[in-house]
């Protein structure tokens, strides 16, 4: 979940009561979105300036525990362990609250949660852990030997390689998109799946590990339908917007794909990182900081992995989880470095100690992931006029066609349009037949505009003989063809009289049929549905058949049709909680209480202080100790009752101890968010 989500759901009184603090007020003012100011890190670093000891150690603490995933208030105070009273968590939660740090959804059942949104994690990361060890960068790749896309074993030359494509994910789902494209239609069964012969045509170019998502902790529907590789391919065409659906099939939509494929090719690779990255959260906090962590470097840079298990190590505090730096490394290589070398957004290499590096082939964080509609329109125009000018591909005597490494998709789109694939290397190869050709003439292509596209793309003269053929095919072409028609059938002649009369319903009937029925072009359907609609009739048994003509509009991001993978976003399903408890909440019957037990060191007679120890549980507060003029802070457990006397069981400096009643000479209760300022430290 995301800033812009939350700030949506929130309800006014929250908003007004936010926007009016004191560290964003001037920023409001100047129009800053309170979005922006809970995310963008140089706002973070004056509210930070602004919180209290207990709201930076528990803002601290959810970080550490669990990152963007939802928690309850006892997961985070059992998260405190030896580290923060019970009511230090619980006031550092109401003012993280207060300042839209954290927000707070309600289950039907009245379960509360609370979530960090994931927009927010890197800044804060950086803000909270400034002394965590840095990952060393090497320019240079002389001591490092290169390891292939999906290598999945990193020791010398013992290495399996996973199954992925030379050129990277964007080129994966062009050949899946295109194999779309060339479908009739894509028809869903009773189950809303994909028919098995036509799922095996769509992917039959597909070079993906059979347990890519699985391995990254994705979980989806259909597992007994699809593999990884399939759903990763439909979720991300569903995501991007390039196929939706209907419940009866799925549509692709050219428009949305051309608009893609004018881009360039790094540009289309951050895309879909984005897209991926997005799958994964929000991730488990260990993956949190990792992922943080490798975003942080600069692209084309090296790396090495190690340095990132050290952060992560140092971050997280869930060592029950991660209990060795052995196995986050490999866990942060198979659900995350591994995914990124098979999707060739980074790269990988060993040094001759065995260890593992990385750097990134797109900028996760910067230009190729995030254009403006300015450098993306340029972008796209720079795209075009290199497609215009520079040659990328040789056509064959034999009519293949080699489209070199660097070929952009938008040309190679075209050559898809007109010939069959037959190897996806770095170096595409194609073939054009009669069939492949009488597919580009049916879509509208001319063998001209064939061999003029190749003429200009083609590192050397198209060869005689193919323009010869291709002029050969097009000529033959269209002589004699099918075309798909409807018919349109009147009860009567009278009827069909009637229907030429009306001037809106005429120019779509020029070809009767008998005395009764009309031929009708499958273009001019919906027109003519309209038509008659108005006259009062009701063509019924065709409307199933119409085309909705929003299916290919827009070429926006954003998708309707759900996706196959499962979010793991579920707080988003819950009421948004605006109600804020007040401090004073948190110690009921708080008047009952003498106020000196609050304001002053005292010496107090024994029975005395076993109240003041039994009141500090209760509430979850803490104990000022002094003696000797030396002061400490306790949070206190227990009170044991022994024959030699009685102890004080609890925490001190994360440390457990046990003190008797002669180890202090006077004492405080001290309730954190009402008199307990200066009294303790950030950890």
């Amino acid at each position: 979940m995301r800033y812009e989500h939350v700030i949506n759901r929130m309800p006014e009184p929250l908003k007004k009561l936010i926007s009016n603090q004191a560290w964003c007020s001037p920023y409001i003012k100047e129009g800053v979105s309170l979005p922006d100011l809970l995310t963008n890190r140089k706002y973070l670093i004056r509210l930070l300036s602004h919180l209290s000891v207990d709201e930076k150690n528990t803002l601290r603490l959810i970080l550490s525990a669990f990152g963007c995933e939802s928690f309850t208030s006892d997961a985070l105070e059992k998260q405190a362990g030896l580290r923060m009273a019970g009511a230090q968590v619980a006031i550092g939660l109401i003012g993280l609250r207060r300042a839209g740090i954290i927000a707070a959804f309600r289950k039907a059942w009245g379960e509360q949660l609370f979530v960090l949104p994931e927009d927010a994690f890197d800044s804060w990361q950086a803000l909270l852990f400034p002394s965590v060890t840095r990952m060393t960068a090497v320019e240079k790749e002389s001591s490092l030997e290169l390891l292939p896309a999906g290598a999945t074993a990193m020791n010398g030359t013992d290495q399996e390689t996973a199954q992925v494509h030379a050129r990277g994910l964007a080129q994966q789902l062009f050949h899946f998109l295109v194999a779309c494209s060339q479908q009739p239609s894509l028809p869903l069964t009773n189950k809303g799946t994909l028919h098995k012969k036509q799922l095996s045509k769509l992917t039959q170019h597909l070079s993906m590990p059979g347990d890519l998502l699985r391995s990254s902790g994705i979980t989806y529907a259909f597992r007994d339908q699809y593999d990884d590789g399939t759903v990763f391919m439909l979720e991300l065409a569903i995501r991007m917007g390039f196929l939706s659906g209907n419940g009866e099939e799925l549509i692709f939509n050219k428009e949305a794909w051309m608009s893609w494929l004018q881009g360039p090719y790094d540009w289309q690779q951050g895309q879909l990182y984005r897209v991926w990255r997005q799958l994964l959260l929000p991730a488990p906090v260990w993956l949190q900081h990792g992922l943080a962590w490798t975003e942080r470097a600069q692209t084309g840079q090296w790396y090495q992995v190690d340095d990132i298990t050290k952060g992560i190590l140092e971050c997280c505090s869930l060592k029950s989880q991660v209990n060795e730096a052995e196995s986050l490394r490999e866990s942060l290589l198979s659900a995350w470095i591994l995914p990124l070398s098979i999707f060739r957004f980074a790269e990988l290499a060993a040094d001759e100690h065995g260890g593992v590096w990385f750097r990134w082939l797109v900028s996760p964080r910067g230009e190729n992931g995030t254009y403006s509609e300015s450098e993306l329109s340029a972008g796209r125009a720079n795209s075009m006029e290199q497609q215009a000018k520079v040659p990328s591909l040789y056509v064959q005597p034999d009519f293949e066609i080699l489209l070199l490494p660097d070929a952009a998709l938008r040309t190679e789109w075209d050559i898809a349009s007109f010939a069959d694939l037959k190897q996806t290397d770095h170096v595409r190869t194609y073939h054009v037949t009669k069939e492949s050709f009488y597919r580009a003439w049916e879509a509208g292509n001319s063998s001209e505009e064939i061999i003029r596209m190749l003429q200009e793309n083609a590192y050397y003269d198209v060869p005689e003989p193919v323009i010869l053929t291709l002029r050969q095919w097009g000529e033959q072409a269209g002589k004699v063809h099918f075309e798909e028609v409807t018919l349109l059938r009147c009860r009567s002649s009278e009827i069909a009289d009637a229907l030429l009369r009306n001037e809106k319903c005429q120019p779509f009937l020029r070809d009767r049929v008998g005395d009764a029925d009309f031929i009708v072009p499958k273009v001019q359907l919906i027109p003519l549905t309209k038509c008659l609609e108005n006259m009062g009739y009701s063509p019924k048994s065709s409307r199933k058949n119409v085309p909705d003509p929003a299916a290919n509009s827009g070429s926006t991001l954003e998708y309707q049709t759900p996706g196959l993978c499962y979010s793991r976003d579920s707080i988003q399903l819950y009421e948004m909680d605006a109600g804020l408890p007040e401090q004073g909440d948190l110690y009921p019957d708080m008047g009952t209480i003498p106020i000196s037990w609050l304001q002053d060191f005292r010496s107090y007679h024994g029975s005395t202080r076993k109240e003041m120890i039994r009141k500090a549980i209760e509430w979850k507060s803490c104990l000022q100790l002094r003696k000797e003029g030396q002061s400490r802070v306790i949070i206190p457990r227990n009170l044991r009752e022994e024959r030699s006397g009685w102890i004080l069981e609890g925490l001190e400096e994360h440390q457990e101890i046990s003190l008797s009643g002669e180890d202090w000479e006077e004492m405080k209760l001290i309730l954190p968010g009402i008199n307990d300022e200066g009294v303790y430290k950030s950890v």
